[in-house]
């Protein structure tokens, strides 16, 4: 008897120990499931392949379909073969071992089902990423740049999708580990305090979900025939732009910031409809935010709103489009860039100059490819040359240099125009137009240049005439090598009168 007492003393420590083992194995099994499944189904999308992941999805659909209709027969089952080995040896700590086997098998349910949702959550989160992908894909092929509105869109698209899809597998991760605590005898006794403290603060967030189903149909209404309404407009300003669809007065190049214009009439409607359907739309603190975010808007952005007025008038005003060669408040330039805030300018010295839509209306505004024809545009340069040139020779030598001048256009033909009288001098100013929009700059620069050299080899100065102190007046003020067979200078005749 006194053995019987040894062995029973000895048996008790062991089957707590060994039960305590199977607890951590059990639950060490369950972190690695989660693990597995959050790695393999969410996280890494090239980690298995696309087959290994539909091929086990379809095989845990079908074991789950056989757990779930065997569970009645297994449960009577595990039951019995648990008490079948409390019989052999009848200690009261065997008592567990039924409801441990019963446990593993409905946790075995549990974690075929959190699988298979965690893979519909993969599913959905890679589908949106690839469709964000092609969004930014498309946005860099068309030349858009990274600080465009539609590439902070994607961001705050892709940042919104990754933080729904960590609520939703942190939710399945929590809901599996509660319910493996409930289907345990030892465990439950937690599971009931957790809920009983998470209970009544998620019964209010599922009570106050429910309420707000209806608020959230019309949601969705709303943003169906906007999102309806808004193809619409994109088909029509797009068939507009191609020429499609074709207007007496209204230009294709319209098309595009009208488009942008009506999209963010559309968006402001749409908000300000929906605003009520909300969550916590009539609380006080939407309330208090709005009256905050109509005062900033009041008092701190008359500029901005003052910049964008004056930008949508511009757009439709025809002064300038992109391209264009313009001089804006002394700033003489090409159009890089016009948004409905600010006008870019690049000087001839690579200078890029920012202007906003304000000044730029406010100012005049002088456009120099107003008449282009193509993509040319018109370019003129003035000469101030002397009375004693014919203005014959002034206007063949004008239209020579032009001649020399490959970017500068034949038809329509370059002219030659006699501004002003001066003192000394005819004001001349030769009217050309090039062949394209591009370098501009260097296009003037080569006329000037061909212009000097078709007076040179005439021997035609071109300046003032006005006779200076330090200078020998008789003589030419042309290069020697451009015009070496000069007249020698003849002095100046002085006439004597006799006393």
């Amino acid at each position: 008897m006194e053995l019987v007492d040894q062995s029973g003393g000895i048996a008790e420590p062991a089957f707590r120990l060994f039960r305590l083992f199977l607890q951590f194995v059990i639950f060490l099994a369950a972190v690695a499931v989660c693990r597995w499944g959050v790695r393999t189904f969410l996280l890494n999308r090239g980690g298995k392949s696309s087959r290994f992941r539909y091929t086990f999805s379809a095989v845990n659909v079908v074991v789950l379909a056989f757990l779930l209709l065997l569970r009645v027969p297994a449960d009577k089952l595990l039951t019995a073969f648990g008490y079948s080995i409390t019989r052999l040896r009848p200690e009261p700590e065997l008592g567990w071992l039924t409801a441990m086997l019963v446990g593993l098998y409905y946790a075995l349910i549990a974690s075929s089902i959190l699988l298979l949702a965690i893979h519909a959550v993969g599913l959905v989160y890679w589908f949106a990423e690839r469709r964000i992908d092609a969004w930014q894909s498309r946005l860099r092929d068309r030349g858009t740049t990274e600080s465009n509105p539609q590439f902070h869109a994607s961001r705050i698209f892709r940042v919104s999708i990754h933080l729904l899809c960590t609520l939703v597998a942190t939710a399945l991760v929590l809901a599996y580990f509660l319910y493996g605590f409930a289907v345990f005898p030892r465990t439950r006794i937690f599971t009931a305090d957790l809920l009983k403290t998470l209970g009544p603060p998620l019964q209010d967030i599922a009570r106050d979900f429910e309420n707000y189903l209806p608020n959230l149909g019309y949601l969705f209404v709303i943003l169906l025939f906007a999102w309806i309404f808004l193809k619409g407009l994109k088909f029509f300003f797009a068939s507009v732009r191609k020429g499609t669809i074709v207007f007496e007065k209204f230009p294709a190049y319209w098309a595009e910031p009208t488009y942008k214009l009506s999209r963010t009439i559309l968006f402001l409607f749409v908000l300000m409809v929906s605003f009520p359907y909300l969550p916590g739309a009539h609380s006080a603190f939407f309330r208090g935010f709005s009256v905050f975010v109509g005062a900033l808007v009041t008092f701190g952005s008359s500029g901005v709103i003052g910049n964008l007025l004056a930008g949508i008038l511009l757009t439709y005003a025809r002064a300038f489009k992109v391209g264009d060669v313009v001089r804006i408040e002394g700033v003489y330039g090409k159009i890089t860039e016009k948004t409905l805030l600010i006008t870019r300018v690049v000087t001839s010295g690579k200078e890029h100059v920012t202007i906003p839509n304000s000044k730029v209306l406010a100012a005049s505004v002088t456009n120099y490819s107003v008449h282009a024809l193509s993509e040319g545009f018109a370019v003129g340069i003035a000469v101030t040359i002397g009375y004693d040139v014919d203005w014959r020779t002034v206007h063949r030598l004008l239209l020579d240099g032009a001649a020399r001048s490959e970017q500068i256009a034949p038809k329509p033909a370059p002219r030659v125009l006699e501004n002003s009288f001066g003192n000394y001098s005819v004001e001349y100013e030769l009217r050309a137009w090039t062949k394209t929009s591009e370098e501009i700059f260097e296009t003037c620069a080569a006329l000037r240049r061909n212009v000097l050299d078709a007076f040179a080899d005439a021997g035609v100065e071109i300046m003032t005439p006005t006779i200076l102190s330090h200078r020998d007046a008789s003589d030419l003020a042309v290069p020697t090598d451009r015009f070496p067979n000069r007249p020698q200078p003849q002095g100046i005749r002085i006439t004597v009168d006799p006393p």
